[in-house]
């Protein structure tokens, strides 16, 4: 028999038309669906640290000036460890320093004039009436004796101990700089190749430095991509056939999670963004979440089709979407209200693209659910699920089934005892706020690597060995050329580099006044107590000038430019942990700021990357709080709108402040950071959260006001039905997360782990707490304007 709906029913009359013409309507969804794919082939990668601070910031500005004047990138470091009695001044060792000297000469993408080595390194020595430049090594070929004559020479060279060879000896390293950052994964992979076939006898090598390690978080990201995204579509078709056990109820809602990545992936190859490491989070995020929608349409589709087996597929699916179109509507809006609360209070570029590009996919999943979805429905014929038995009798309806009678007996535990779960909830929100007072902002960006990795083991090795791995640079500029020289600079310089060299964690400061304090020595017949700044300009200059006689032109360069007016301090850091390093940025800034702005001629400048890397982490935790501000603000808003009700949007927002809370609690007691892989959940949290509050006080609502049920009818009946839907709803969505801990990269196992555990928070939260509240309260917003019992609703068979 046919039907229409009541004129006076707008949402039956829109989605009759909707419906009107499925298979035109289809083949606009397939096209909109598709369309981002020709994009695809653009997306680029970018696993660097300055990926996460903005191109135009001065703090990257500045680096890049440096880089530019100096040459000093951010290098290869091959390390060599020899534990033996004489350390690494053997023949055989120093044969393989001077062997990877010469073969990273002839790797493609290194500046073959920018490799530092004891093969490559001059000393400075003094004569009865000259300065004496000689290399340390002559050749790869040395005896025992000459090793350990180079060894008495090397530990001579103030300015090499703890840099270029450990204190003790023990260690040595070739720094290779690259000629284009770019190349740094084929470079490294080249290097690591070049180990394989090196002469190595008792020596440890580790190939590192921040090359290495972007390299290696860009084959995370390869990994990732084949194992997390097959695995999530895996997770998720399995809990859809678990709810509705028919290829439909898997296919329909797989089409609009497929549209969501096409769709988020596309326009962020389109808009030139690149693939960060934190992107790849973004797909297994958005499978969850997009399969939601379908999830909630189709459970209400089979329960119209068990209430209703004579209906039509149209009615059915009209029907469906009568009920569920506006939950379906708000949940999207707070799924974006989340991202989009990432991407306006984050400064970090992955974090911005983030959270813009998963809004996309979250819009693009709410179209095709209100759309592609109902055609498909309308197509097809009614096929009943074994899940939606009828109920039989005169009542319409369904039977329970087993996942049903569970939320059903979970219903009468929460009706049971609503204030001790409120007792129980206040607790756990004071634990959260207490927990959240011991969050800690740090960040290792070697701690980003698998533990265990080959990485994470070299820069333990080294930090322990040398001065350190990680620098802060302090560029030095004088009004004029040949500024730099004159003793009151110099002594400037000197005095900066001593009281830095007391910060905790500063191994050591390299500057020209190093060199120049060598060189004086040398030639007061290497008397210590020449080693000092030189007396004069002019004779400090007479020393650069009888050092190229003999030394190699650009053996300064690293340390002062061409006409002697910038210089930089290199400050070594043995620590790669923000906590430790913010303490030296800061000093040194305190410092600049008091010694070098007087105006005086003479003006220093903070740069380097550990400074780029203190000021983009330096905003973690204003940016986290802020889209957390954002986000709750956000979605209570929609949620108040939605329900014309300002208390109804706080109900909605309780049990998600609950699970964030939740995890502040687990992370300030356990001690792990508020950093890159965990700065996002929150906000994620309270988008995706939020979603359950919705469907529960939308289904609690059409029962109360439609139905005319009181609240203990509405909430008996809400759990067998809705309650089911979202139990499996949580299920993809916190499974779509937890399958982030399968990931490569430490921060999206932190990440996908907090992510999870704040869903099942959440879940458990709006089917508990939120009910006990609503019977213990009693909100007027949810009994306004109530009928006696809903109608047919102008629905004609």
């Amino acid at each position: 028999m046919s039907y229409e709906p009541s004129p006076d029913d707008r949402p039956a009359r829109f989605f009759y038309r909707v419906t009107a013409y499925p298979r035109t309507l289809l083949i606009v969804c397939i096209v909109i669906l598709l369309a981002p794919i020709v994009f695809l082939p653009r997306l680029t990668r970018d696993t660097s640290a300055e990926a996460f601070i903005s191109k135009d910031d001065p703090a990257l500005t500045n680096r890049e000036s440096v880089t530019e004047i100096f040459g000093l990138g951010d290098p290869l470091v091959v390390a060599v460890i020899n534990d033996g009695n004489n350390g690494v001044f053997t023949p055989d060792t120093l044969s393989l320093v001077w062997w990877f000297s010469e073969q990273l000469a002839e790797v493609p993408g290194i500046d073959p004039e920018q490799i530092t080595s004891l093969a490559t390194r001059n000393n400075i020595v003094g004569t009865d009436d000259a300065m004496l430049v000689e290399p340390f090594m002559e050749s790869a070929s040395v005896s025992q004796s000459q090793a350990l004559a180079i060894r008495e020479a090397v530990m001579d060279f103030e300015l090499y101990v703890g840099n270029l060879v450990a204190e003790d000896g023990s260690a040595t390293l070739i720094v290779a700089e690259l000629l284009d950052d770019a190349d740094e994964e084929r470079v490294y992979r080249a290097v690591l190749a070049l180990r394989e076939r090196a002469p190595i006898a008792d020596e440890t090598v580790y190939v590192t430095g921040e090359a290495a390690v972007s390299s290696v978080l860009s084959q995370y990201i390869n990994q990732d991509v084949r194992r997390l995204n097959p695995f999530t579509a895996l997770v998720v078709t399995l809990m859809l056939i678990l709810a509705f056990r028919t290829l439909r109820g898997v296919l329909l809602p797989s089409l609009v999670m497929v549209g969501a990545g096409i769709w988020a992936i596309g326009t962020m190859a389109a808009s030139g963004t690149p693939f960060y490491v934190i992107t790849n989070g973004l797909i297994p995020i958005l499978i969850a979440i997009s399969v939601a929608d379908g999830i909630h349409i189709l459970h209400q589709y089979y329960e119209e089709m068990a209430a209703r087996p004579e209906a039509t597929s149209r009615e059915l699916t009209v029907r469906a979407m009568v009920e569920m179109w506006r939950p379906v509507l708000v949940t999207s809006l707070t799924d974006v209200a989340g991202m989009l609360a990432i991407f306006f209070a984050s400064l970090m570029p992955p974090m911005r693209a983030f959270g813009l590009f998963a809004s996309v996919g979250v819009m693009i999943a709410l179209v095709l659910s209100l759309f592609c979805i109902p055609a498909l429905l309308t197509i097809l014929k009614p096929k009943p699920s074994a899940a939606f038995r009828p109920a039989g009798g005169t009542e319409p309806g369904y039977q329970a089934d087993r996942f049903g009678r569970a939320l059903g007996r979970l219903g009468s535990a929460v009706l049971a005892r609503p204030r001790a779960i409120l007792a129980f909830a206040a607790g756990l929100l004071v634990l959260g706020i207490f927990g959240a007072t011991r969050l800690e902002v740090n960040e290792d960006r070697v701690s980003n690597l698998v533990a265990g990795h080959e990485l994470r083991r070299a820069d333990r090795a080294l930090n322990t060995a040398f001065a350190g791995t990680s620098f802060l640079d302090i560029v030095v500029e004088a009004d004029e050329p040949d500024g730099l020289l004159e003793p009151e600079v110099l002594h400037r310089i000197e005095a900066m580099q001593t009281h830095l060299a007391g910060i905790p964690h500063v191994g050591k400061t390299v500057s020209v006044v190093d060199y120049l304090k060598q060189m004086n020595r040398a030639m007061n017949s290497d008397q210590p107590d020449y080693y000092r700044v030189p007396e004069s300009a002019a004779l400090a200059a007479q020393y650069f000038l009888l050092y190229s006689i003999s030394g190699g032109p650009t053996d300064f360069e690293e340390v002062i430019d061409y006409d002697y007016q910038a210089g930089i301090v290199r400050v070594a850091i043995d620590t790669g942990l923000y906590s430790e390093r913010k303490r030296v940025v800061e000093e040194a800034d305190r410092y600049v700021a008091d010694n070098f702005a007087s105006g005086d001629g003479l003006a220093a400048l903070v740069s380097g990357r550990v400074d780029v890397d203190y000021h983009w982490i330096s905003g973690i935790a204003r940016s986290h709080f802020q889209s957390v501000f954002l986000a709750l603000l956000a979605v209570w808003l929609v949620a108040s709108l939605s329900y014309r009700s300002p208390v109804g949007g706080a109900l909605a927002v309780l049990p998600v402040c609950v699970a964030v809370l939740l995890i502040y609690a687990v992370m300030g007691f356990s001690g792990i950071w508020l950093g890159v892989g965990t700065s996002m959940f929150a906000a994620i949290a309270i988008g995706t959260g939020i979603d359950f509050a919705v469907h529960t006080l939308d289904r609690i609502i059409a029962l109360v006001r439609k139905e005319g049920h009181s609240l203990e009818e509405a909430m008996a009946r809400f759990y067998p039905s809705t309650g089911r839907a979202l139990f499996f709803n949580f299920g993809v969505l916190a499974l779509g997360f937890l399958v982030l801990v399968a990931s490569s990269a430490p921060p999206l196992v932190r990440f996908g782990t907090l992510v999870g555990v704040a869903a099942v928070a959440s879940f458990l939260a709006s089917v508990t707490v939120l009910p006990a509240l609503i019977l213990t309260l009693r909100p007027t917003f949810l009994t306004a304007e109530r009928p006696q019992r809903r109608k047919a609703r102008g629905m004609s068979h």
